[in-house]
């Protein structure tokens, strides 16, 4: 049985974080692309004074986790959009910890679709975020 190795009431406050960071506008300036189109290379637009503070405290949650909890958020998004089912959650967590190992902490952060990704993955091990 799948085993979550991170504490579900902390995926649900950086869904919640998530959320909020989604209602950036999504630039595609300078990608060679017309407005709105969801290529990879699309970036948030942050406020004009700086990197907008959920973000920050977005990117601060994350590189406060341990090596495993940071394995296991990436993991989950990876369950979430369907990379993996649960019933390969251990090769799930087998290439989050490689891809933690080569990235900073905020690669996970400013996909819109982050929170449903994350909400559908907690469901997959029977956990939700409603109170």
């Amino acid at each position: 049985m799948a085993e979550l190795g991170i504490n579900p009431a902390k995926v649900c406050a950086f869904i919640e974080a998530a959320r909020e960071v989604a209602g950036l506008s999504l630039s595609t300036a300078g990608d060679a692309t017309i407005s709105g189109d969801d290529s990879p290379l699309a970036t948030l637009i942050e406020p004009a004074d700086g990197m907008d503070p959920r973000r920050r405290e977005m990117i601060a949650f994350v590189a406060g986790l341990d090596a495993e909890e940071q394995a296991n958020l990436l993991a989950l998004i990876m369950l979430g959009r369907g990379d993996y089912d649960i019933a390969e959650w251990d090769d799930a967590l087998a290439e989050a910890g490689g891809l933690i190992d080569e990235r900073s902490a905020d690669f996970m952060i400013g996909d819109p679709t982050l929170p449903g990704y994350l909400l559908e993955a907690l469901e997959a091990f029977g956990a939700s975020c409603e109170d």
